[in-house]
């Protein structure tokens, strides 16, 4: 499935995913997406928070 931002070939640095079945994610629990965006605004704790670039992963 092609996200909502392009996937990179160099990882985000200073963020790790342990989201295997993300699109983006790669070995070593990286994020390979161009940028990330977490979700909602106020959000309090992160139970109430929500990663937005999510993509599933076509198996």
């Amino acid at each position: 499935m092609v996200g909502r931002v392009s996937r990179t070939n160099e990882p985000i640095g200073r963020v790790k995913c342990v989201v295997n079945t993300c699109h983006y994610w790669d070995n070593g629990d990286v994020c390979k997406a161009s940028s990330i965006e977490i979700q909602p605004p106020g959000a309090r704790d992160t139970e109430t928070t929500d990663c937005a670039t999510f993509a599933p992963k076509e198996m």
